[in-house]
């Protein structure tokens, strides 16, 4: 009489060969867990550029990716502007866009992205004014803003463009030109995305030219502050300017 071995036992090997299918099935994930932290960043080859009463703001469409094989806490996203001349100045990011189409601002907040996760948005970076100037600006603003709408509430000035106070309106030019930073030149532009991890931490650079009639145009903004343009309204003729950028 024959012995019953369990190698002689199809249902046993048939066991076997799915737990190695299963197995197997397994690797790629496994293979992840020893790929190091990295991160890629595709970016729009143009930046849309413009300021509010001299402050630089940007926008710009960014891509970023988890190529890594752990989870990434995207902490914060800065550009770091250098003239040509040597001088330094930093944009954080602040806000995005939800969705291309929107037109509504969300706040930035670091957020995590897991292996092969990715994050594509319009984000804008602008630095906040110090608590001096925030203080002197609004004050500013509201003066501009009063003695305006008092003007108006003569009905000759209706349909008219009111200007503010002569002081008003040579303290708000002064404090434009305090913060005004897009002169005409040559730049070059770091973008730095910083992470929980170190070795994770990723830096692009770029160059982009801006000409004379270019930064003169984002100058001539200041020109509407008189009637509040740009201050309490929106004006339709300040949209800023869409600038191509280069990687170095």
């Amino acid at each position: 009489m024959a012995e019953n071995h369990f190698y002689n036992d199809w249902q046993f090997w048939s066991t076997v060969v799915a737990f190695i299918a299963l197995g197997l099935s397994q690797l790629p994930p496994i293979k992840l867990w020893f790929r190091r932290a990295q991160l890629s960043c595709e970016t729009f080859t143009r930046m849309h550029i413009t300021h509010k009463v001299g402050n630089p703001n940007v926008q710009w469409h960014l891509i970023i990716e988890n190529t890594g094989g752990k989870t990434l806490r995207i902490k914060a996203i800065n550009l770091l502007f250098k003239k040509m001349d040597g001088t330094l100045f930093e944009l954080p990011v602040q806000s995005y866009l939800r969705n291309p189409e929107s037109t509504e601002s969300v706040m930035f907040t670091p957020f995590r992205l897991k292996s092969g996760e990715e994050w594509a948005h319009v984000l804008t970076f602008f630095s906040l004014f110090s608590r001096d100037d925030e203080k002197k600006y609004r004050l500013l603003e509201s003066r501009i803003r009063s003695n305006i709408f008092l003007q108006k509430e003569n009905p000759d000035n209706k349909e008219k463009m009111c200007e503010a106070n002569p002081d008003d309106i040579s303290s708000i030019i002064s404090f434009f030109q305090q913060h005004f930073k897009w002169v005409t030149g040559e730049y070059e532009l770091i973008l730095q995305i910083k992470t929980d991890n170190p070795k994770a931490d990723l830096e692009h650079y770029y160059r982009f030219s801006l000409f004379e009639s270019e930064s003169n145009e984002l100058r001539n903004y200041s020109d509407e502050y008189r009637y509040g343009g740009g201050l309490y309204w929106n004006s339709p003729t300040q949209t800023g300017l869409t600038i191509p950028m280069h990687e170095k």
